[in-house]
């Protein structure tokens, strides 16, 4: 992306000093009209527009509001991560306040309104905007991408984006390649993978994709062929738990082990086999991700994948403060991954 042209690329343009340049195009000073006609004509053909943020620090005015953007709240740990960045920018004297626009897809006038959303949220000149990538259209990051290259403050968190602005990615490939390496080393060579619903292809955000490549990728290390039957997509939480175990079901036949994101899902897939008479983990074995609450209290606590949301939390807002005091380094770019919890729905298969 190209760098916004400057006060400072103007004056050398110009040859005049910077100060002279800032004092004609504000209508300040005595300054012939001779050359604030030049100066703005220059200006202009530059490219050059005024940063406003740095117009409104200037004349004095308070810069103390952090925009948090989210086109998804749920029950987990997406809510989780906006209270724990909400709480600590509090804690830093930065008002907060939360948009969002959920929506399950983000096409046509959901898109529209999305984009048309946070272009007048950008155009009141918050101190800086923290944004949550999944479930937006690509008309936010546009208008994101607007605010920044105007002298915004923008860090994004969750998935990476094609943009030059902070980010804090939490590694869902990794994150799925350590799930299937749990049940692998256990001895399981016959694995499947259920998957929450996949977003609006047209969303840059997907966050399953990576979670197949991961998948794919352990199996791999160990010579294992991918059973695209056994990679299932169901509903989000306990409904997709429940048409997990469906599908399974009606297997003619079935995996020894399974990943499976997210906990609630499992939680509802377990149950549902654990009726039908089906024993975790003798008969199959679970790994979860997330490691929510609810992991421990299953009917076989679950051996799960932690997403660190406090970690991802902490790192967004340190990017965030860091940009407020001034700091003017290159884009940063922070990896969270996730850690093994072990509990005792995975054992070796019953055939080993």
């Amino acid at each position: 992306m190209k760098r916004p042209t400057t006060l400072k690329d103007v004056a050398v343009a110009l040859g005049m000093h910077k100060s002279t340049v800032s004092l004609a195009l504000s209508g300040k000073g005595t300054i012939s009209a001779e050359t604030r006609l030049r100066v703005r004509r220059v200006a202009q053909e530059l490219g050059y527009a005024p940063n406003a943020l740095a117009q409104r620090l200037a004349k004095g005015v308070e810069v103390a509001t952090v925009y948090v953007i989210s086109g998804a709240l749920d029950r987990g740990l997406a809510i989780e991560k906006i209270l724990l960045i909400q709480q600590a920018l509090s804690a830093c004297g930065l008002e907060n306040p939360l948009y969002t626009s959920h929506a399950h897809s983000v096409t046509g006038e959901i898109a529209r309104r999305q984009g048309e959303q946070v272009r007048n949220l950008w155009r009141q000149r918050p101190s800086a905007i923290i944004c949550a990538t999944q479930r937006l259209a690509p008309s936010v990051f546009d208008e994101l991408a607007n605010y920044h290259r105007q002298g915004g403050i923008v860090v994004s968190y969750d998935t990476a984006v094609p943009y030059t602005w902070d980010q804090v990615i939490f590694d869902r490939e990794e994150n799925a390649y350590r799930a299937a390496r749990i049940l692998l080393e256990a001895g399981h060579r016959k694995i499947g993978l259920g998957l929450s619903q996949i977003p609006d292809s047209t969303n840059p955000t997907d966050t399953q994709t990576p979670r197949v490549k991961g998948f794919q990728k352990a199996l791999t290390e160990f010579g294992i062929p991918v059973r695209e039957d056994w990679i299932i997509q169901t509903a989000t939480y306990e409904q997709g738990g429940a048409e997990l175990a469906a599908q399974f079901f009606a297997m003619s036949e079935r995996p020894t082990a399974f990943a499976i994101v997210n906990d609630f899902i499992a939680l509802a897939f377990m149950t549902e086999l654990t009726r039908a008479g089906i024993r975790i983990p003798d008969d199959l074995s679970i790994v979860g991700h997330d490691n929510q609450p609810i992991a421990s209290y299953c009917p076989s606590p679950l051996t799960t994948l932690t997403q660190p949301a406090e970690k991802i939390a902490e790192a967004v807002v340190s990017l965030t403060v860091s940009r407020l005091e001034g700091s003017s380094s290159p884009q940063q770019i922070i990896t969270i991954e996730s850690l093994p919890v072990h509990r005792s729905s995975v054992s070796p298969p019953s055939s080993a």
